[in-house]
């Protein structure tokens, strides 16, 4: 992939994780405030036959349990590492599929009834790279779809002006998103010690991610603030639909 993004620094730390001996970086599927939050966003929106993208979708958990709740899965993400795990992942469930895609630069040309964003628009940066991704996910729903974005990290005081590149925002947050760092990863019912760096994230606060979601055309449902977990400390989810 030539030019690669900042944000394809996921497919490092997934190769990384693998080769260490970890069998998962992200949630898994015994991500009990997912598995719920899920199991009542597919109920309340009717979403069991339906189809349902999920961007960023990394090893596949999530896709597990849409397909579980009966949903008819397609789960993509700019990594190739996660995208052959999720593979893995759903092999059981021949209705889902999951493809590489650069939810910024590229589209599927496809519509669903609901889409899911789980912990995955944080990730970007810069103004653009959020607009176009809010903008591409839209045109990809049908009118009157959900989409869920769950678990993004969220501040309440935060840095609100622009973001035109990741050199400015490096400027701005002092964040080294070079020197690896230990982090564990899980193997089984253990955890294996993996060094990696940093990766770029940008967290708004309420006001900040409405507003980005109404400039991009969504109806804001609701705003939950989530509880200290271990993937994202401080995050919220942001409910909100295609009118």
């Amino acid at each position: 992939m030539p030019d690669k993004p900042y944000y394809f620094a996921y497919e490092t730390r997934y190769q990384k994780v693998f080769a260490a001996g970890g069998d998962c970086w992200g949630h898994g599927t015994d991500d009990e405030t997912l598995a719920l939050t899920l199991e009542k966003w597919v109920n309340d929106n009717q979403l069991k036959g339906k189809r349902v993208i999920e961007y960023a979708c990394g090893e596949g958990a999530s896709g597990v349990l849409f397909s579980r709740l009966g949903c008819l899965y397609h789960g993509v993400d700019i990594s190739p590492s996660a995208v052959e795990k999720a593979k893995e992942s759903l092999l059981d469930f021949p209705a889902a599929r999951v493809s590489q895609l650069d939810m910024v630069k590229e589209t599927t040309g496809e519509v669903y009834d609901a889409a899911l964003d789980c912990m995955g628009f944080h990730m970007l940066v810069t103004d653009n790279d959020r607009e176009t991704y809010l903008r591409n996910a839209y045109n990809s729903l049908k009118s009157g779809a959900p989409m869920l974005f769950f678990r993004e990290t969220y501040r309440r005081e935060v840095y609100n002006g622009n973001v035109e590149s990741l050199e400015q925002w490096k400027t701005i947050t002092g964040d080294d998103y070079d020197t690896p760092q230990q982090r564990f990863a899980k193997s089984g019912d253990k955890e294996v010690e993996v060094w990696i760096p940093l990766v770029p994230a940008r967290a708004r606060n309420k006001e900040g991610y409405i507003a980005e979601m109404r400039d991009a055309g969504f109806v804001v449902d609701d705003f939950v603030e989530m509880d200290m977990n271990e993937q994202c400390p401080y995050s919220a989810s942001i409910y909100v639909h295609k009118p």
